[in-house]
């Protein structure tokens, strides 16, 4: 799947894109495979959102001044939201259920069982009111830049040159009303989960008002 929404082709080329503003991007095969997975299952603007987050979350690495790990941090973002794809909702609360499913492909992969396990809690902690003590750097960036790419939460801090080219390797495609509904039904069927708190205080609105056309 390419970052415009077809899903024939490889989306590499275009994590290029990020390479050119000086976010790295890990060349693994297991950073690999979880763009390749999330882009077989997952909604085109799911899947923007997904890579635009790992973007805004290694600018605000480098505002913050933090060294982190690429490879974490990206499959973590590539696959933040897989619980919310009906295949991996195991009717738990979406960010739980997706971190389960990563930290199962990462240990498929051959992964280490603390790297594998550094994913499925940042996945896990992302959408947390407040992160727990002894939270990671990658804790901290995925849930700070899912939070720009949904409300515009700390888009002051992103650099401002990279925005723009992201927008338009990664377009929003109408994320924020595709968003917004995916919200709505966690909600309405997971009254015990976070979305759904996050929801009865407002979020959708919070959604509606972010600082991006759609």
């Amino acid at each position: 799947m390419t970052a415009q929404g077809h899903r024939r082709h490889s989306p590499y080329a275009l994590d290029a894109a990020l390479d050119e503003l000086g976010l790295p991007v890990p060349d693994t095969a297991l950073a690999r495979d979880a763009r390749d997975l999330i882009a077989e299952v997952a909604e085109p603007f799911l899947v923007n959102h997904s890579i635009r987050a790992y973007a805004w979350a290694a600018a605000l690495a480098e505002h913050d001044g933090v060294a982190f790990d690429a490879e974490i941090l990206y499959v973590a973002a590539a696959l933040h939201d897989i619980g919310l794809v009906a295949a991996y909702d195991l009717g738990g609360c979406f960010e739980l259920d997706g971190a389960i499913a990563a930290r199962d492909f990462a240990v498929d992969h051959a992964c280490p069982a603390e790297r594998a396990g550094a994913i499925h809690d940042v996945i896990a902690r992302h959408m947390a009111a407040e992160l727990p003590p002894g939270a990671t750097v990658e804790d901290a960036l995925l849930s700070d830049s899912t939070g720009v790419d949904v409300t515009g939460y700390r888009m002051a801090d992103v650099r401002p040159d990279i925005v723009a080219p992201v927008l338009a390797a990664y377009p929003r495609l109408g994320f924020k009303r595709g968003f917004a509904a995916l919200f709505v039904d966690q909600a309405a069927r997971k009254p015990h989960c976070r979305v759904a708190e996050m929801v009865a205080t407002g979020k959708v609105a919070a959604i509606q008002a972010a600082p991006f056309p759609d």
